[in-house]
C-alpha cells in the first residue's frame, strides 16, 4: 500500500502536538504508515493518557474533512496506542482466527472495549463505542474442525459474530506482497485480475457491506 501512503507523516505524529503538514490534494484511499520504533517511543513516552488523546483527537479533526472514514488497525496487545484509538472510534470489530488461543484474545479485547464503554473517567469513558462483531480471518473452509468451529461460535456467540468469514488465501499475500489492494492483483501473464483475487474481493466486499449497514443503523 505504498503506493497510498501519505508522504512524511506516520501514524506516531497524530500522537503529536505538531499540525499535520497535510498535502494540497488526497486520494480516495489514503494510507498513515507507522513506524513501530516510532510507536513504541509514543508507548513509552511521559506524556499521559489525557495528552495522547487530546493530541489525537486535535490531529484526527485535521484529517476530518478529507474523508468519509477512517479505519484504524491497532495491535490486540493491551497498551496505551491501542486504547487510545478504541476511545476516540466509534465502531470497533475484533479479528480472530479459529483457534482458543485467538479467540481467548478476541475475548480480552472485549473487556477491554466495555472498559472504555464505562470507564469512570467521562475524559477516556466512550459509551457510543459500538461493537460490530467478531470477524473470523484466515479461515479455511476445506479443513472440518475449523467449520465446526466456527459453526459453534455462529451458534454460541452468534450476536457477536460477523457471518462472512475472510478466507485464508494467497491472493492476499500476494496483493500484499505487490503493495495494491486484493481487488487490484492482476496476474503477470494476462495482466488482467486474477480470479482469486476477484473472489477474495467478493469475500472483502460482503464483509464491508455487513459493516456499513451496521454502522448507518446506528447513526
Amino acid at each position: 500500500m505504498a503506493n497510498y501512503a501519505l508522504p512524511g507523516i506516520h501514524t506516531h505524529q497524530l500522537f503529536g502536538t505538531a499540525s499535520l503538514a497535510l498535502p494540497m490534494n488526497m486520494s480516495k484511499l489514503t494510507l498513515i504508515a507507522s513506524d513501530r520504533n516510532s510507536l513504541r517511543g509514543v508507548e513509552e513516552s511521559a506524556m499521559d493518557d489525557i495528552e495522547l488523546l487530546m493530541n489525537l483527537r486535535l490531529r484526527l479533526a485535521e484529517l476530518a474533512e478529507y474523508f468519509d472514514y477512517a479505519v484504524f488497525d491497532t495491535a490486540g496487545a493491551n497498551s496505551r496506542v491501542a486504547n487510545a484509538f478504541l476511545v476516540v472510534t466509534d465502531f470497533v470489530t475484533v479479528p480472530t482466527k479459529i483457534d482458543e488461543e485467538s479467540i481467548s484474545e478476541s475475548v480480552a479485547t472485549l473487556g477491554r472495549i466495555g472498559g472504555i464503554r464505562t470507564h469512570h473517567d467521562p475524559r477516556i469513558r466512550n459509551i457510543g463505542l459500538t461493537f460490530l462483531g467478531l470477524l473470523v480471518n484466515e479461515y479455511d473452509p476445506r479443513q472440518p474442525f475449523q467449520v465446526t468451529q466456527f459453526s459453534k461460535l455462529q451458534e454460541q456467540h452468534g450476536d457477536l459474530t460477523v457471518p462472512y468469514p475472510i478466507t485464508d488465501r494467497q491472493a492476499y499475500r500476494e496483493a500484499a506482497s505487490a503493495c495494491v489492494p486484493v481487488w487490484r492483483l492482476k496476474s503477470a501473464s494476462t495482466d488482467r485480475i486474477k480470479t482469486t483475487a476477484r473472489d477474495a474481493s467478493k469475500e472483502m466486499l460482503a464483509a464491508f457491506a455487513y459493516f456499513k449497514k451496521y454502522m448507518d443503523s446506528q447513526r
